[in-house]
């Protein structure tokens, strides 16, 4: 009886390690962006973790009329910067179930900053993202699906 226990802890401690070891990280992970409206690919993001947040920047824009483009509506530093290399994502922290919230996004188009949640799909390969003034009731989503 006293090694089927052991056994049975050794499995269950086992099983315990293995589903935390799989636990989600974005960090270093690619995704192209789909326009929530016009269904159309528009830019590769990188997300990378640091100090328990999760950042983004677009390292490349697919419509190559738009590959040279300024963010000239973007406002403080973000202001005149290539929309190639410019860093989207910030702040956002992890709360469980594969969600991070509580950071800011800048939408390259309009220059206005959201604050913005990302909800990552079981399967692990698509990135819901949803931007939003006040509550998250009241904005935008997209779905990103992942490159690498």
């Amino acid at each position: 009886m006293n090694r089927t226990m052991s056994s049975l802890l050794a499995l269950t401690a086992g099983a315990l390690l293995s589903t935390s070891a799989l636990a989600a990280s974005l960090d270093g992970t690619q995704w192209q962006t789909i326009d929530d409206k016009t269904g159309e690919k528009k830019a590769v993001i990188q997300l990378n973790e640091n100090g328990g947040k999760v950042s983004g920047k677009i390292i490349k824009v697919l419509n190559k009329e738009n590959a040279k483009a300024v963010c000239t509506k973007c406002s403080g530093s973000l202001k005149n910067k290539p929309i190639e290399g410019l860093q989207i994502l910030t702040g956002l922290k992890a709360d469980g179930n594969n969600q991070w919230s509580d950071g800011k996004l800048v939408d390259p188009e309009s220059g206005k900053v959201y604050s913005g949640k990302l909800t990552l799909s079981d399967n692990g390969q698509s990135l819901d993202l949803r931007g939003y003034v006040g509550t998250p009731l009241f904005g935008r989503s997209q779905t990103w699906k992942r490159i690498k």
